[in-house]
């Protein structure tokens, strides 16, 4: 070919290349509100990333403040520290407001260690919360339990007097280096998929020993082994009967696996109530039986004293134990920290939530000191902008979550009458891990109005919406009353390992996971603060509504033990507080 005629082609293929390609439908120019909003994105996520306060921020609540049980004096240290961050980044209506527990409980010691076979071993082990004592120091026989309903525990009947009771095989733990999965297990593929359709780590997949351990530790009856109720006793009726069984034999402490790698300890426990039911959260407690002591063991530790105590005969398995452990008479007022940028329509709400209350095995950094200063530099985040939302941003520390959502239902319980005019609660509670997405509980109609309210996000790794239900935290309070209320869906991120465990400590958290997650609950709450309207409230029958809620995007039956609700409501009636999960002995 010569050299002029190369010339001339060459400079005819790229008109030809566009005359040859398809014609796209191309996306239209934004309107100017589109545009001001997309440059109010921008301004908020570079504002995060040059100036976050996050670590400063949880470097005091985990190293100056420490651990936060709920109806300690360390809670309400936090309670007013928070009152007073939320002042200093220039929020209004900055106080606190009380609810009661029935009765605190003080960490004491506990020890155990084996006495037959005589070998020398001193096993981990910590009091359950809110446990009682063991009156000093007792030997004991170690029994394993292997009961499936109610009429395998006659076979038991006079052989549990003074027994140290294990509840089942040893729990099967994943590999330390897979830390996508949950406590327990790999986890299950997930056939709900968030915003690009990608399959990525979801918060129901850390919670789900949380569902087991945390708010009532109750059993999927599906699980197998793990020293909490593997024998089978799903239906909480009967977990009562047994309980009852094991009181009236006598028995004189409850083991429990406590699921995790590596000698890490596990931790959950509430106040007893007479009626789990009740509205107020707590019942009778004077009438209520009286619990068992229960400790939490090593992984390890359980297994040996399974193996050992599932020997032939005549060898015998036991142990001398101590748990000292202090109740603190009540009521005790404990505390939710509130805050607010008030908007143009000052009676209409966007909650954003997330638990300031932790565990005392470890800090409470990522379970959820994390959500709690996202929650914080949200509201720096917004304050800074100087812009009045449509609607009223709140934001609100809850406590009391890790006994069963108490903080949360009690705030839903005072604000009753905002409930229809308060538009979506966005929590965030799963450790350090990014956010990926939002679950929407299966509301259909919020999903295209977030698509296109968050395309900013993309950029900092959110991957979208996605109809997934999840349970596990404070939105639930909030679905209960009818309200959207959505949980952050984050990479689980060493979550596995920290959660409830004395591993729960500042070293853990990693700063540009958490700028990520204030970018994404920033924008996301101005952009639904600044909707035409509230966001829509219908979603098909069942779909996560209080009488189905969905786990892994299969939907948990009615009769399900780790449903999390008390009793099916309808969401368009008045807002009811949800009944408590039920916390075995």
């Amino acid at each position: 070919m010569s050299r002029p005629l190369a010339r001339a082609v060459a400079l005819a293929a790229p008109c030809l290349l566009l005359l040859a390609a398809p014609a796209y439908p191309q996306d239209p120019p934004a309107a100017a509100g589109d545009q001001a909003a997309l440059e109010l994105d921008g301004k908020i996520i570079a504002d995060a990333q040059k100036t976050s306060e996050i670590m400063k921020n949880l470097g005091y609540l985990s190293d100056v403040i420490g651990p936060r049980l709920t109806g300690s004096a360390n809670l309400k240290r936090a309670n007013e520290w928070g009152a007073e961050v939320m002042k200093r980044y220039g929020l209004s209506n900055v106080h606190l407001e009380p609810w009661e527990i029935p009765v605190g409980w003080e960490r004491g010691t506990a020890t155990m260690k084996l006495i037959e076979p005589d070998n020398g071993r001193t096993l981990m082990v910590a009091a359950a919360g809110w446990t009682p004592g063991t009156n000093g120091k007792i030997v004991s026989d170690v029994v394993v339990i292997n009961a499936r309903t109610k009429a395998d525990l006659e076979k038991y009947k006079g052989k549990l007097k003074n027994a140290v009771i294990l509840r089942g095989e040893p729990q099967k733990i994943a590999p330390i280096t897979d830390l996508s999965y949950p406590i327990g297990g790999p986890r299950k593929k997930d056939n709900a998929k968030a915003g690009d359709g990608k399959d990525q780590p979801r918060k129901e997949e850390a919670k789900e020993a949380a569902r087991d351990q945390k708010k009532g530790d109750e059993k999927a009856p599906e699980r197998k082994g793990g020293g909490r109720a593997g024998m089978g006793f799903g239906d909480l009726a009967v977990q009562r009967e047994l309980a009852q069984f094991l009181r009236d034999e006598g028995a004189a402490v409850m083991l429990r696996d406590s699921g995790k790698p590596y000698e890490l300890l596990n931790m959950t426990g509430s106040w007893r109530s007479q009626n789990p039911m009740a509205k107020d959260g707590g019942g009778d407690r004077a009438n209520a039986p009286e619990p068992m002591p229960s400790l939490f063991i090593t992984h390890e530790h359980y297994a040996l004293l399974y193996r050992l105590a599932t020997r032939p005969e005549p060898a015998r398995t036991k142990v001398e134990v101590e748990i000292t452990a202090k109740f603190i008479p009540g009521p005790i007022t404990v505390y939710n920290t509130v805050g607010e940028i008030p908007g143009e329509k000052a009676d209409e709400f966007v909650v954003v939530g997330a638990h300031l209350d932790s565990w005392d095995l470890g800090q409470g950094t990522t379970d959820n000191g994390t959500g709690s200063c996202v929650v914080l530099e949200t509201a720096r985040l917004l304050a800074r902008t100087g812009v009045k939302p449509k609607r009223t941003i709140r934001f609100v520390l809850f406590t009391g979550e890790e006994e069963g959502l108490h903080g949360s239902r009690q705030y839903v319980a005072r604000h009753k009458d905002e409930m229809p005019k308060t538009s979506v609660a966005l929590v965030h509670d799963t450790g350090t891990g990014k956010v990926l997405g939002f679950g929407l509980q299966g509301r259909e109609a919020i999903k295209p109005i977030m698509d296109k309210e968050l395309v900013s996000l993309k950029n900092v790794g959110f991957n979208g919406v996605s109809l997934r239900s999840m349970g596990g935290t404070d939105h639930l309070s909030f679905e209960q009353a009818g309200v959207p209320g959505f949980a952050c869906e984050q990479d689980m991120d060493e979550y596995r390992l920290t959660h409830h465990t004395q591993a729960d400590t500042f070293d853990k958290a990693k700063e540009p996971n958490l700028i990520q997650g204030a970018q994404v609950m920033a924008v996301t709450a101005l952009r639904v603060a600044n909707l035409p309207d509230l966001l829509p409230r219908d979603r098909p029958k069942g779909a996560g509504a209080p009488g189905g809620f969905r786990r892994g995007g299969a939907e948990v039956k009615k009769d399900d033990p780790n449903r999390n609700d008390g009793k099916k409501e309808d969401p368009k009636k008045e807002p009811v507080v949800i009944a408590p999960r039920v916390v075995r002995p």
